[in-house]
């Protein structure tokens, strides 16, 4: 059954952030599963209590430990964090689309239930990391929404091999790019393209020059209808058009 996750409204979640101060450690300390003004959706699910969210909150924190935390780490450590924590958050949140669009579900995980993680991956003053205004770019919902796009199913179990293959430089390129994430074949298409023409400083160049032509295409196009096959033939020869133009 689809889960229903407890949800902190933004006016709430900016009155609570503003109480948080100090290292994640400190911010540990003052980490829950539950808060009293909460709230969920009406209907369409399962809720989920305090053990469950508690049992999300464990798992991430042993992710996190593997990778330094709650020491400062170099980057390499943060991106390590980030797929095995996506892969995490997906399999163990079993909500739909609908439920993961609403930014009060991050604002709890983010603000209530481990505020330490969110200091520890992110310690600047950036607000969007903690308030999810902006779901590509939040603690907790960027990672949900890149194991969604990039996940394969195979004999009924997620697959998320293509999420590891990308690049951060590659998961910004595609998923800020809501017209081109927003139709998930599509995402998948061009993940594969790109790890098929190998690594370097030249893939992100393609990608932007490729995605104007892409998007020209839409109007014309359903991308979501197509085969696997017949979106990696389209993507692969925009591609090659860019690359070729390049060296001329």
């Amino acid at each position: 059954m689809t889960e229903l996750w407890p949800r902190l409204s933004l006016a709430l979640g900016m009155v609570e952030l503003r109480k948080l101060d100090g290292d994640p450690a400190q911010m540990a300390r003052s980490a829950r599963a539950r808060h009293p003004q909460m709230t969920y959706a009406a209907s369409g699910g399962r809720r989920i209590g305090e053990s469950g969210v508690q049992e999300l909150a464990d798992s991430i924190r042993t992710i996190a430990h593997d990778c330094g935390y709650p020491s400062e780490v170099g980057n390499a450590d943060l991106i390590r964090f980030d797929r095995v924590a996506a892969e995490e958050i997906h399999r163990t949140m079993q909500i739909t689309s609908v439920e993961a669009a609403h930014r009060e579900v991050w604002n709890f995980l983010a603000i209530v239930v481990m505020p330490d993680i969110t200091r520890w991956r992110f310690p600047g003053e950036n607000v969007e990391r903690w308030i999810a205004t902006d779901l590509t770019r939040h603690m907790f919902a960027r990672l949900w929404w890149q194991a969604m796009t990039f996940a394969t199913v195979v004999d009924g179990v997620p697959d998320y091999s293509l999420l590891r293959k990308l690049s951060e430089s590659d998961l910004n390129q595609i998923t800020e790019r809501r017209s081109i994430a927003g139709v998930t074949p599509l995402a998948r298409s061009i993940a594969r393209i790109l790890i098929e023409g190998g690594g370097g400083g030249g893939r992100r160049k393609v990608l932007r020059d490729a995605v104007p032509r892409l998007r020209r295409l839409m109007a014309f196009m359903d991308f979501s209808v197509l085969s696997d096959d017949q979106l990696d033939d389209r993507v692969r020869a925009i591609f090659r058009e860019v690359s070729l133009e390049a060296v001329q």
